[in-house]
């Protein structure tokens, strides 16, 4: 997908409001990666540069590339 960019701008605006947020939280680390990271991901989504999914996709396309040779 891809999203036009005057409203990218405003997107990646509030994806700064939303992570200063959860750091300023009091939820437990692991808990704020989690927050911090699928949001990133859905803002990388919308502008066309993630694929979910993608990173288990390559890992289990070279195991099966190791394991013909």
């Amino acid at each position: 997908m891809r999203t036009q960019s005057k409203y990218l701008e405003e997107i990646n605006r509030l994806l700064a409001d939303y992570l200063r947020e959860i750091e300023n939280s009091d939820l437990k680390p692991l808990s704020a990666q989690v927050y911090q990271v699928q949001s990133k991901n859905f803002v990388r989504w919308i502008n066309g540069e993630f694929t979910p999914g993608e990173v288990k996709k390559s890992k289990k396309e070279a195991q099966e590339r190791a394991e013909r040779n």
